[in-house]
């Protein structure tokens, strides 16, 4: 358990760093825009799956 916290910790750390080196604000906007495109795709088709879902079971 503890090597799997030390080997997070180190890949959170690692993302950081390369936070941190990018210059480019748009290469930063991109990626954050990236990342919740990412978040909203997964929660619209989770809605979209279980409405279905349950006018499936319904019928």
């Amino acid at each position: 358990m503890k090597e799997a916290v030390t080997k997070l910790k180190t890949e959170f750390n690692a993302k950081l760093l390369y936070w941190n080196n990018l210059k480019s604000s748009k290469a930063k906007a991109a990626i954050i825009l990236l990342f919740i495109v990412v978040i909203a795709l997964k929660v619209f088709t989770t809605i979209f799956t279980l409405d279905w879902v349950s006018s499936f079971i319904s019928v």
